[in-house]
Order: C-alpha cells, then structure tokens, then sequence
C-alpha cells in the first residue's frame, strides 16, 4: 500500500477503482501531493 502524507491523499487513493489503485500501487510512483495522486491517477484513467 502506497504511504500517503495525509487523510484527503488516502481518502482520494481508496475512492479510485481498484485498477487504477493497483496500478499504481505497482508503479512505485512518488506522489507528494493531492495534486500530484490526482494527475497520476488521470493519466492512467485516460489510457484505459
């Protein structure tokens, strides 16, 4: 499970389909904002 910095970072994380949860998950992306999960998060979106 990816280490968030804070709640609304684990909160948005738990609220993406469980796809996109995973793919990231094993990315091992760096994520240091809210900002930045988000972007992340929609780029994979976008691809599928």
């Amino acid at each position: 499970m990816p280490q968030f910095y804070n709640a609304d970072m684990q909160q948005y994380f738990n609220s993406l389909p469980a796809i996109v949860q995973e793919t990231l998950k094993q990315s091992h992306t760096k994520v240091h904002s809210l900002e930045e999960l988000k972007k992340c998060a929609e780029n994979l979106i976008r691809k599928d």
